[in-house]
């Protein structure tokens, strides 16, 4: 609909006796003009919807409609302009007008309801020292009003559906974490009260095909999601047993509806990295004298250990004849030694040897490499088959 002549200044209203200048009639005129435009019902109706497409509710958007019926709006941007010293400026070097209005506190872009582009050229003459200058003055502006692209007549009436952003949690092992609301990114244009549709939540862990029952440690509430990362399946021995470095992965897919049958779906990504856990680690070496020479009555080995966390104790024990006193077993662990001399006299009873324990201090010469290393050796009066176990029994983190 053209609501402003395309000759304003040769065959529109421009009154040059007048003491406005040309410019100020073009403006006040347009302004006036699209003014009278915009409130009809039609076009209001035109920039509701847009108000609505921009976010609005469809009651706020009404609200933005009416108002503008009623004319309480402004205008602003409404001319693209130029001049030249040389002569008037053609439109197509101008950049196109910006026209908005500002209704209800919301800016609103008119260029989608806008058309017609027009130029109007006018003269004046300036003194530049003791010379006059022609200057040409050129405004550009929209002449028609039109239907919005994707335009619905009955966006006020017709529901719409309501719209969501996936969510990604970030959690720790063994970190509280805060509640999740799976509605937190959840709008609806109509302004309609959302929730999360009963029985339409699934979850994946890891990717795994997926399942309507939530893992141990979620529990859901209405709309809000509750991960318990403390729970004993993320710890040692549990049937998960998240360790330092691994992340588990859980996704939930769920349905929000409007309560007007308008629903979407959207997806809850839950990350939880795996923080550093204790765990304990043994290892044993068992040897059996078998002759006196000092190769069958000897022995040496080593262990290897986590470096990390690692918090040792070494125990020698086993079963030998030591019924003499002057029948032992003696050894080291790194550098610690160890002595267990047989306190009978001359029997045959085999005595059971009295633990060895030795709590590992780490250092260069204690520990290279992981590795903790260990010798010993029986005297020549033990009987032969007699045995000897060292036992390693150490923490480390993972």
């Amino acid at each position: 609909m053209s609501f402003f002549t395309t000759s304003f200044m040769t065959d529109g209203s421009y009154d040059s006796s007048l003491s406005q200048s040309a410019q100020g009639q073009l403006s006040s005129s347009y302004t006036d003009a699209l003014t009278e435009a915009l409130q009809d019902v039609t076009v209001a109706d035109y920039i509701g919807f847009l108000a609505n497409q921009g976010g609005l509710s469809v009651d706020d958007a009404l609200a933005v409609k009416a108002a503008v019926i009623a004319g309480d709006f402004t205008l602003s941007d409404l001319f693209a302009a130029a001049q030249s010293k040389l002569g008037p400026v053609d439109g197509a070097s101008i950049t196109d007008p910006a026209p908005t209005m500002l209704v209800n506190g919301v800016e609103i872009d008119l260029t989608a309801i806008l058309t017609g582009i027009d130029t109007e050229t006018w003269s004046t003459v300036q003194a530049s020292g003791k010379k006059l200058d022609t200057i040409y003055h050129t405004r550009e502006f929209y002449t028609d009003t039109q239907e919005p692209a994707d335009y619905d007549a009955g966006w006020s009436s017709d529901n719409q559906p309501p719209s969501a952003e996936p969510i990604l949690k970030e959690l720790t092992e063994d970190v509280a974490a805060s509640p999740i609301d799976l509605l937190a990114t959840a709008s609806d244009p109509d302004g309609d009260t959302l929730s999360v549709v009963a029985g339409s939540l699934s979850f994946s862990v890891d990717g795994d095909a997926g399942s309507t029952t939530p893992p141990a440690y979620i529990t859901v509430v209405d709309n809000i999601v509750t991960v318990d990362t403390s729970h004993p399946d993320l710890q040692p021995g549990g049937a998960i047993d998240l360790k330092l470095g691994e992340t588990l992965t859980v996704v939930v897919n769920y349905t929000i509806e409007d309560g007007q049958g308008g629903t979407t779906t959207n997806a809850l990504t839950i990350e939880i990295a795996g923080s550093a856990d204790i765990y304990t680690g043994t290892e044993s070496f068992t040897f059996q004298k078998i002759g006196g020479d000092i190769t069958e009555r000897s022995f040496s080995g080593s262990f290897t250990v986590d470096v990390d966390g690692f918090d040792g104790i070494v125990t020698v024990s086993g079963d030998a004849d030591l019924n003499s006193v002057r029948e032992s077993l003696g050894g080291t662990v790194d550098s610690g030694s160890f002595s267990i001399v047989g306190t009978e006299s001359n029997s045959s009873t085999t005595e059971t040897l009295n633990p060895y324990s030795k709590t590992v201090v780490l250092s260069d010469a204690d520990f290279t490499d992981g590795t903790i290393a260990f010798n010993g050796t029986f005297s020549q009066q033990v009987a032969n088959g007699s045995t000897v176990a060292v036992q390693l029994e150490y923490n480390y983190w993972a």
